[in-house]
């Protein structure tokens, strides 16, 4: 008889990947303490680790020095992660619904290619002809498209626009800006199964 186990689908390579798993891990052990009472690592310690390595992702510069510093704390958090696994294995004895509570896949299931997470601007520069701004941005793990959006309101909902839509990674440029105005920036990554969470804005004055 085939046992039902909780696994792992990601690796320690992808910062990114790590952080996204880990979120949902916390959440789904916090939201279920009943079914998960003991876990180990704590909640507490696995947070505080993880929000290390948010931290460090979001100021990730290109610096070799700050690669580093997310690889190496991504290995702290894939390690909890590991153990927080073994913790639910040993929970649910092979439920599958028990282990699905924990926020980890399971074993019987295909990997789960759901829309990305959260997208993150690293810096916005200008671009290779005047009055245009070039997007830096984190990749984001199942994105397969990017939608940009601009205002020059931030803090009103309905101002967005759609500048570019559907584009690659690499094409992230917006042309025809006027000089001199500023615009707040704000990108979306998306799958054939839909579109993610939009990213903080970013402001940028044209030149």
């Amino acid at each position: 008889m085939k046992t039902n186990n909780a696994v792992l689908h990601i690796t320690s390579k992808k910062p990114m990947a790590v952080a996204e798993l880990s979120e949902r891990v916390a959440a789904s052990m916090a939201a279920n303490k009943t079914v998960f009472p003991t876990p180990d690592p704590t909640l507490e310690e696995f947070n505080t680790e993880r929000g290390k390595l948010n931290t460090n992702i979001a100021e990730k510069d290109g610096s070799k020095i700050k690669n580093q510093i997310i690889l190496d704390q991504t290995n702290v958090v894939f390690a909890m992660l590991k153990l927080l696994l073994n913790y639910t294995n040993k929970v649910a004895n092979g439920d599958k619904t028990i282990i699905l509570l924990s926020g980890f896949d399971c074993s019987n299931e295909p990997v789960a290619h759901g829309i990305p997470g959260k997208a993150l601007i690293k810096r916005v520069e200008d671009g290779e002809v005047a009055c245009s701004a070039k997007i830096y941005m984190e990749p984001l793990n199942d994105a397969d498209r990017y939608r940009v959006e601009t205002t020059t309101t931030s803090n009103d909902p309905k101002s967005w626009t759609t500048t570019l839509d559907y584009v690659s990674l690499n094409n992230l440029e917006i042309a025809n800006l006027t000089r001199g105005e500023e615009i707040y920036i704000r990108v979306t990554g998306g799958n054939r199964h839909g579109w993610g969470m939009v990213s903080e804005p970013v402001s940028f004055m044209p030149r």
